[in-house]
């Protein structure tokens, strides 16, 4: 094949390609993990409810709280010559950055209480998780959207009919690459919080202090 490329309709020959152009530049995925906020205002009662059942005598009666949040923006660029119209993105760009970071630590528990800071050790682990899996999600989007051939940058602009239903369709697109990886980062961020809610990790925990109520 030429250095233009060429789809199965042959239609893209209108369209000059750049086969030196850095297609990463293209991209960018934002994933910037919020600080996570104190909250102490939740008794054990409030907190049971909050967390849906899973506050309980035998666990370390904190909560982690994340308010996800996927968004993507696109710049397409056109240009019509002779009749024909050729597509490309100027910018792809991702933001997987959660709205919010919360951790609730029981109001019963005084601050500087052995267990405060058991709660409050054990939630920041669940926060050390989720943000490790956001900053891996976040690069392999980003490898996935700059390895798609498909994807018609400056250097390998698409002959379309018309620059609006090229914009839809490759739109499209690329919800079809995040969101496969999108729900399998939060699905393996559920595993994680499942391994670190083990009932032996909190029998463990339990017996650092004595004043659980």
């Amino acid at each position: 094949m030429g250095g233009c490329g060429r789809e199965e309709s042959g239609t893209n020959a209108a369209c000059p390609h750049d086969p030196g152009f850095d297609r990463s530049q293209v991209v960018r995925v934002r994933a910037d993990a919020p600080p996570a906020v104190l909250r102490r205002d939740l008794d054990l009662a409030a907190l049971a409810v909050e967390s849906g059942g899973l506050a309980g005598p035998c666990k370390a009666q904190g909560l982690t709280a994340v308010e996800h949040r996927l968004s993507f923006r696109t710049i397409v660029n056109a240009k019509t010559s002779r009749g024909r119209t050729c597509v490309w993105f100027e910018e792809v760009s991702v933001d997987l950055t959660p709205a919010s970071i919360q951790i609730f630590v029981p109001r019963e528990y005084p601050e500087g209480s052995c267990e405060y800071l058991t709660v409050l050790d054990h939630e920041r682990e669940h926060e050390r998780a989720h943000n490790e899996h956001l900053k891996a999600a976040a690069e392999e989007i980003a490898g996935a959207l700059t390895a798609a051939k498909w994807l018609p940058a400056r250097g390998n602009p698409h002959e379309a009919a018309d620059r609006a239903s090229a914009e839809a369709a490759l739109n499209a697109k690329i919800k079809k690459v995040v969101a496969p990886i999108y729900d399998r980062y939060k699905e393996n961020l559920a595993s994680s919080h499942a391994e670190l809610d083990k009932p032996e990790l909190y029998q463990w925990v339990s017996k650092r202090c004595g004043g659980w109520k």
